[in-house]
């Protein structure tokens, strides 16, 4: 086993994990910095050079010994543990000053004061090994009895220290006391674990004496029932049986893969040595393919090897925690003496390349399943969010279906136990490979279940949030200030609106404020402000996503946080917390508008610009080199030729899951609806809706195709409106659909909050239609709550709606509705958003940037390739759009954290999402993983116990 210390295997155990350490350790250092005071810099500066120089060192001690061919010496093993146990002390003893409580959680990186233990600890590991074959040299006799009784005896010293010192103890309760009881504790666990180390490799180098000849007593012990004893106690299914099916104390081991690859594992390793050279070469791979579970546990549970003395001594199965260390020194014991006899019949390199390439088996099929599940999810995700209404989608569900249950669990948080529901770096490489270090959020989860397995809808997800009824808010609007002013150059309106907000006295004292403004076309925001305190601070434009996560962690924090952002087509949403009682706050928002504009704010309104100024009669076009975004004013559509188009009818009929019982009833009452309103065959056409869309070619086969349909999950509706608008919003025609819905029930339908975008769609009407199991029909609106019947509105669908032809009646790119109001044309090719086309503050730049946007909406597929290109040409020319969001924060630490979960956003998948829950880091005097505070832990228990000085 000497082999494991050639320098090369120094420098990769020592240096490379603290190299690791380091980086994580800088990148938070430099979020944090500006919120730390003077103490906690200098201590974060201090320890980081030490840190630095001990890798430094490490590095060079490596090249020098490689260059000498020379084995690490002892003075290495102890210099290193020294050096390294001491450096985690200190760390431990400051690190409520490295990390003050005033610093939020959510600014961490998940459990960063954990990193320094769970990097260093191969570090300490390997010098430990250092010494142990230093001090068992192969070439002399050892006996592993006495060694096993002196690591017994630590635990034991440490009981009766506990039951007899402690009790007599009448100490003062000083710092003294503390460190020395820490120290103690330190020593002992240092010494406990070399002696049993020490005690394992004596076996392994051993080649006769009663230890062989009972080598399958402990093989048996330490392969195979220490391993499953272990599961069963983490898994609860022994003496914690409350923490459930899914969770664990130190990670969800409860598949029956970690059962049986345990017991593979060990059965492996007790299997005896075959006479037959090929027989043994199989258990040598065989071996090798277990040791990637055996180094899994070995790596997680390698951080709490400090607290084992701890465990052992207060946890009757805390010896548990020492079983992967054991386990790894029997394995590599074994490998290493096949590899001995192997290399007499195969070459020596074959032998090490199967080893390696065997125990890359179960890594290698870990990945390769979390790849099959990242595909799946993207494409499902794609059908759902980025459509290509080209392409024929047909998923995976059996795979789907483990995804969406992986994701789950690793959405899951379980304070009760350290890990819960995850896999201790299973869970971070799945969520880095899978989700791009994103989430989904509980409503597209929902929703995907929804479409794809029939679960019926929620009504949250169809209320549009965040939109908030004002009527509702305790903080009011008290008064509202405008200015405008006309800039001729580019042809609009600047204007500001002012706002102070007052929360009454007896209010809540952490109110919020939030309202929705409606925004007319061609009426865009390029800036806002809050004051905070007495300063007034300038919105900063960021990511959607982004802003929104930070935003609600903020709130956790009562800080000083505003927000104003898009929650529809045209509409935009301010919110501003906290509020104390009674307190008056002031902000601010920056509108620029081709014409004059009223908007409708809090309840109060408000024109902007001056409504005497002459506006220019041509269009106005926002050109770039490949395409036009046209806006037409109110004047202008007013001149243009009025036609009036055919309606054709679209029947949707639902086929899902849930429906499959009753679609022999829409035989009669399609015909029923058809005959009534005299329908010819010519005019109407059908498509059969479940978890996919299926249009019918021939409108007179339409029963024979309901009748042989196999129903797929749910009544995805959303998916086919969007599709059907999608077509007629980008192919004028003289005819326009009239989507009539066929289903025994609207309300387990999958359905957006509302399909306003697609408004180009429908310039006659945003009315559609259900055609429910009685033969009535009800009208829903395509533009605000599709789910609720629009009262009164009748069966319009044939009465004549005259629409304007843009530019001509005779060769017409788009049809526009007939409302006085101004509309937008897009463009038929790629808008080009360029550096060139996109001015800081410029009108004509908000234009092209929101003809960009819906031009996507209707061309989805393209949606995700441009996503990063829209929200940079935001940031560019400092218009908001509904990918962007306006965002207050308070100090410079809040917007680097913003600026590091933007970059993280857009360089993952735009339908994936930051995490809804404020992620919530250990408390530094909870963190069971640091030794020291494990014998503060201890001292505490002991002083309770027996009510003896001051509590710690």
């Amino acid at each position: 086993m000497r082999h494991l210390l050639n320098p090369n295997w120094v420098f990769g155990l020592a240096v490379l994990p603290v190299l690791v350490l380091i980086s994580l350790l800088s990148a938070q250092y430099q979020l944090i910095k500006s919120l730390l005071p003077p103490e906690s810099v200098m201590w974060w500066q201090s320890l980081g050079v030490t840190v630095v120089l001990l890798v430094f060192l490490q590095a060079s001690y490596a090249g020098w010994c490689r260059c000498k061919q020379q084995a690490l010496p002892k003075a290495y093993g102890a210099i290193t543990v020294v050096v390294y146990v001491g450096f985690l002390y200190v760390y431990a003893s400051h690190i409520d000053t490295l990390f003050p409580r005033t610093i939020a959680n959510w600014m961490l990186f998940d459990v960063v004061p954990l990193y320094p233990v769970t990097f260093l600890m191969p570090t300490l590991a390997h010098a430990t090994l250092v010494l142990i074959i230093w001090y068992t040299p192969e070439e002399q006799p050892h006996k592993a009895g006495p060694t096993f009784l002196g690591a017994l005896a630590v635990p034991v010293v440490w009981y009766l220290v506990l039951q007899v010192v402690l009790p007599l103890w009448r100490g003062s309760g000083s710092k003294f006391g503390e460190h020395v009881l820490v120290v103690a504790l330190v020593a002992g666990t240092v010494i406990f674990l070399f002696l049993l180390a020490r005690g394992v490799y004596i076996l392994g180098v051993q080649r006769a004496g009663i230890w062989i000849k009972c080598q399958l007593v402990w093989k048996v012990l330490i392969g195979i029932v220490l391993p499953l004893l272990g599961l069963l106690v983490n898994n609860g299914v022994l003496f914690s049986p409350h923490f459930g099916a899914s969770t664990g104390i130190f990670g969800n081991f409860t598949s029956p893969w970690f059962y049986g690859l345990a017991l593979l594992n060990g059965i492996l390793l007790c299997l005896p040595v075959p006479r037959s050279a090929g027989l043994h070469l199989v258990l040598y791979l065989g071996r090798g393919l277990t040791l990637a579970y055996t180094l899994y546990f070995f790596l997680v549970f390698l951080p709490f090897l400090p607290l084992s003395i701890v465990a052992v001594v207060a946890v009757g199965t805390g010896f548990l925690l020492l079983t992967p260390s054991l386990l790894l020194l029997v394995q590599l014991r074994e490998l290493t003496n096949d590899y001995a006899v192997l290399r007499a019949f195969f070459a020596k390199g074959w032998l090490v390349a199967g080893l390696l390439l065997s125990s890359l088996v179960l890594p290698a099929v870990i990945t390769l399943s979390y790849w099959h599940q990242r595909q799946v999810l993207n494409q499902t995700l794609a059908y759902l969010y980025h459509p290509d209404y080209k392409w024929h989608y047909e998923l995976d569900t059996t795979a789907l279906a483990t995804t969406l249950e992986a994701v789950r669990h690793h959405k899951s948080n379980n304070a009760d136990v350290l890990f819960g529901t995850h896999l201790p770096y299973l869970s971070t490489y799945y969520n880095w490979l899978v989700l791009d270090n994103l989430t989904l959020s509980n409503e597209k989860l929902d929703r995907i279940e929804q479409v794809f397995f029939g679960a019926l809808p929620s009504k949250r997800m169809l209320l549009p949030w965040p939109r908030t009824n004002v009527a509702e808010q305790k903080p009011r609007l008290t008064r509202l200030r405008s200015h405008s002013t006309y800039n001729t150059q580019q042809g609009a309106w600047v204007s500001w609106v002012d706002l102070e907000i007052t929360n009454p006295a007896g209010n809540s004292s952490q109110a919020e404020f939030a309202t929705t403004l409606a925004l007319p076309v061609g009426c865009w925001v390029s800036g806002c402000y809050l004051y905070v305190g007495r300063q007034r601070v300038k919105g900063l434009l960021t990511e959607k996503k982004a802003a929104t996560w930070v935003f609600s962690q903020i709130k956790e924090e009562r800080k000083d946080p505003g927000i104003l952002y898009y929650t529809g087509a045209n509409e935009v949403t301010l919110r501003v917390f906290p509020f104390a009682a009674p307190e008056v706050r002031r902000t601010g928002i920056q509108f620029l508008h081709k014409e004059p504009v009223t908007l409708q704010v809090a309840g109060q309104r408000v024109t902007l610009g001056n409504t005497n100024h002459t506006f220019s009669p041509t269009p106005v076009t926002a050109t770039s080199q490949s395409s036009q975004v046209n806006y037409i004013s109110a004047q202008q559509k007013a001149r243009l030729p009025l036609v009036t188009r055919k309606p054709v009818f679209h029947f949707l009929l639902d086929v899902s899951a849930q429906q499959a019982a009753n679609q022999g009833s829409y035989s009669a009452r399609v015909d029923a609806f058809m005959q009534h309103h005299h329908l010819e065959a010519a005019h109407v056409q059908f498509s059969l809706v479940d978890a996919y869309v299926t249009p019918i070619d021939s409108s007179k086969a339409w029963k024979r195709w309901v009748d042989n349909h196999h129903s797929t999950g749910g009544f995805y509706l959303a998916g086919a409106l969007q599709r059907l608008l999608v077509d007629a919003a980008t192919v004028p025609r003289p005819t326009y659909p009239v989507i009539v819905v066929a289903t025994d029930s609207l309300n387990h339908a999958v359905l957006n909050t509302d399909f306003s975008e697609y408004a180009a769609a429908y310039p006659e009407s945003d009315l559609f239609y259900v055609l429910g199991p009685d033969g009535k029909v009800e009208a829903h609106s395509l533009r605000n709550r599709p789910l609720d019947a629009v009262d009164n509105a009748g069966f319009v669908a044939l009465t004549e709606t005259p629409v304007r032809a843009w530019p001509t009646a005779q060769r017409p790119r788009a049809y526009l509705p007939d409302d006085g109001q101004a509309s937008l044309v897009l463009p038929t090719t790629d808008v080009d958003l360029t550096a060139a086309n996109l001015a800081p503050g410029s009108w004509h730049s908000a234009l092209l940037l929101h003809g960009h946007w819906l031009a996507q909406v209707l061309h989805p597929a393209t949606s995700e390739p441009e996503r990063t290109r829209a929200v940079r040409g935001s940031f560019r020319a400092g218009i908001l759009t509904p990918l962007t969001a306006y965002m207050v924060v308070e100090n410079e630490a809040q917007r680097a954290v913003l600026r590091r979960k933007q970059e993280q956003v857009l360089a993952g998948n735009d339908a994936l999402d930051l995490g809804e829950e404020t992620q919530r880091m250990t408390e530094p005097g909870e963190i069971v993983l640091l030794l020291v505070l494990a014998g503060g832990l201890l001292m505490r228990w002991g002083r309770t116990r027996y009510r003896l000085g001051k509590p710690v």
